[in-house]
């Protein structure tokens, strides 16, 4: 089991080296994050949705970002 833990382990870091020399991918989460924040300091909000296992990762998202908000933004 304990192979297998750094196993998968190792691959998440191969695909974070990979993300992290993406320049183009680099840019589109720039471009999404720089808008997701224009839009919340312009009092808009950010609408997530999905589908069976998505509507859970909206979910998740969801939760991620109002309990940060909640506790860490002034």
């Amino acid at each position: 089991m304990k192979s297998y833990i750094v196993k998968e382990i190792l691959s998440a870091q191969r695909v974070m080296s990979l993300i992290s020399l993406d320049n183009s991918l680099l840019s589109s989460i720039e471009v999404a994050v720089c808008a997701s924040v224009d839009c919340l300091k312009n009092g808009g909000k950010i609408l997530l949705a999905g589908n069976g296992g998505s509507a859970a990762d909206a979910q998740h998202i969801a939760g991620e970002l109002v309990s940060r908000f909640a506790f860490d933004r002034p």
